[in-house]
């Protein structure tokens, strides 16, 4: 929620109440996977990423609105601080009466929600990068289970392959000791 106070106007005006779309603390923990886990995180990945970016997109149509509301305040400011000082009769430039909108509470209640729904916006733009990220740290986790898995099957065949030769070599020294047995 945005408020300001100006010593010619000290009751705060509310402009437009601004959502937070991100939780930090929930993004946090979406962000997060085990590597025990990877075909879990691999399965969540494209949900979390079409999540996050909506809430961007959302993000971003609160800025527009907001913009839209910041120019619009200016817009009837401007034009009731004109007709007032036309109605008072008292002489006055256009430099003048922009300071006039530029001091005005509502018009830099607009301001601060529009710098706020920025805010919101960036943080939920690196939400979703923060998604593309992930992304490859799992791309790049799997190959290095993979080439793992690679090597650890390579082993159990060179094991698998000794005992087989093992087991070959017993069976012929057996058969040779039996022949040189008959042969005595």
């Amino acid at each position: 929620m945005s408020e300001t106070k100006t010593p010619a106007d000290p009751t705060p005006k509310i402009a437009y109440t601004v959502i937070e779309y991100v939780d930090a603390a929930q993004l946090k923990a979406d962000l997060a996977f085990s590597l025990n886990n990877l075909s879990n995180a691999n399965m969540q990945q494209a949900s979390l990423i079409a999540h996050y970016g909506i809430l961007h997109a959302k993000a971003m149509k609160q800025t527009a609105t907001v913009e839209m509301l910041l120019e619009n305040t200016r817009a009837v400011v401007y034009r009731k601080s004109r007709e007032d000082l036309i109605a008072r009769g008292e002489k006055f430039t256009e430099p003048m009466l922009e300071s006039m909108v530029t001091r005005n509470t509502s018009v830099n209640a607009m301001r601060t929600a529009l710098n706020e729904a920025r805010q919101v916006e960036a943080i939920a733009k690196i939400a979703v990068e923060s998604f593309r990220h992930r992304r490859d740290m799992l791309i790049q986790e799997g190959v290095k289970a993979r080439e793992e898995m690679k090597g650890e099957l390579y082993i159990a065949g060179q094991q698998a392959m000794s005992e087989t030769l093992a087991a070959q070599r017993d069976r012929y020294l057996q058969r040779a000791r039996e022949k040189s047995e008959e042969t005595q």
